[in-house]
């Protein structure tokens, strides 16, 4: 069945196929060279610069795995909203007036706008009005006011959010995880005993692809695996021992001192992550003394990312070198990311969220 596309609407063509700079991106030869344990090194410099690589991890990654957003301590109250942009995806999740969560796809994919703007087609999301645009950036949790939504919370919600298409939205411990997929099959078990320690999350952005963000925050020796996570164990840049669990594809813990650094990815533009920031403990744990917390855990965030914004630097280059060194993270996400794409239905599948040419489901 051929798609049509939306009046006005530039859409992906994943039925084209997805090349740049030459290359092939689907193809399992652009991953071959990357994926020997033997010398394992970054995928080719197209991977981390190049939008169509950005548009088939939206199809293979952000639209088919459990994507950790955020903490179930920002949307304490029933009707409270928080926004995430899943690859191109506009979604939200809302506590419901049982305590559940409900997740679903915002009311505008891409910002109410007669046309994608020209701005809003490279793969950088841009700050706009339309703040539940699958192409912006995301605001932070929304509270409900006395009477149940806010007018902020309509370009979410529209006037029937009950007709919008859901999502998958679990609670994961102490935090929120969703999957675009509503039938998909449960995400692992979390860890045991984890609290919020606050009801925020703080938010920091890098220089660099979110891949290479992954492997410098969950940089350490491997020493278990489960089918959706690595586990390491390391150092902080202050000598003390961490462990270090990467759950594919978005969400680092990095536990030491007893507490838990927890670090959600975000794209916001091929070369461009933002890091969602919460901090765990175990239950029972003082909250007393928690801006120190912070600011070493920020200062250990920005000490590991280094070295990703340098790579990233270094492959945005023309001359780009192919031979930069993976970490045992990188190789396992590299892994990850190569077995999604092999395993993405056909391009003919017409349900709403993989008809890209129809519109992304709006």
């Amino acid at each position: 069945m051929a798609l049509a596309a939306t009046a006005g609407f530039v859409p992906d063509r994943p039925d084209l196929g997805h090349r740049a700079e030459g290359l092939d991106l689907a193809d399992p030869a652009f991953f071959a060279d990357s994926l020997d344990p033997s010398v394992p090194r970054l995928l080719p410099p197209a991977a981390y610069r190049a939008l169509a690589f950005a548009e088939l991890e939206d199809n293979a990654v952000w639209t088919r795995s459990w994507l950790a957003i955020g903490l179930g301590a920002e949307i304490p109250a029933a009707d409270d909203l928080l926004p995430f942009t899943a690859g191109h995806h506009g979604v939200h999740v809302q506590r419901a007036d049982d305590g559940g969560l409900v997740g679903r796809f915002n009311k505008a994919q891409h910002g109410g706008c007669r046309t994608v703007p020209l701005q809003c087609r490279t793969g950088t999301k841009t700050r706009c009005s339309f703040t539940a645009c699958g192409y912006s950036r995301d605001g932070s949790a929304l509270p409900a006011g006395l009477e149940g939504p806010t007018p902020a919370m309509h370009q979410y919600l529209g006037l029937r959010p009950e007709r919008l298409l859901p999502v998958a939205a679990r609670v994961w411990g102490p935090m929120v995880r969703i999957n675009l997929d509503p039938e998909a099959a449960p995400p692992e078990v979390p860890p045991d005993g984890l609290m919020a320690l606050s009801g925020e999350t703080r938010r920091a952005e890098y220089a660099t692809n979110w891949k290479l963000a992954a492997q410098a925050l969950a940089e350490g020796e491997r020493f278990a695996q489960a089918p959706e996570s690595l586990h390491l164990t390391g150092r902080l840049a202050t000598g003390e021992a961490a462990t270090v669990a990467l759950h594919f594809p978005n969400l680092v813990l990095i536990e030491a001192r007893d507490e838990t650094c927890a670090v959600m990815l975000q794209p916001t533009a091929p070369g461009q992550t933002l890091l969602r920031i919460g901090l765990l403990g175990p239950e029972g744990k003082a909250t007393s003394g928690l801006e120190a917390s912070w600011s070493a855990w920020l200062a250990e965030i920005a000490t590991r990312m280094a070295p990703a914004v340098a790579a990233q630097a270094a492959l945005a280059r023309p001359d780009a070198d192919e031979t930069l060194p993976a970490n045992a993270a990188g190789l396992w996400l590299q892994r990850s990311i190569a077995a999604r794409v092999q395993a993405r239905p056909a391009t003919a599948d017409t349900q709403p969220l993989y008809a890209t040419a129809q519109g992304r489901g709006c």
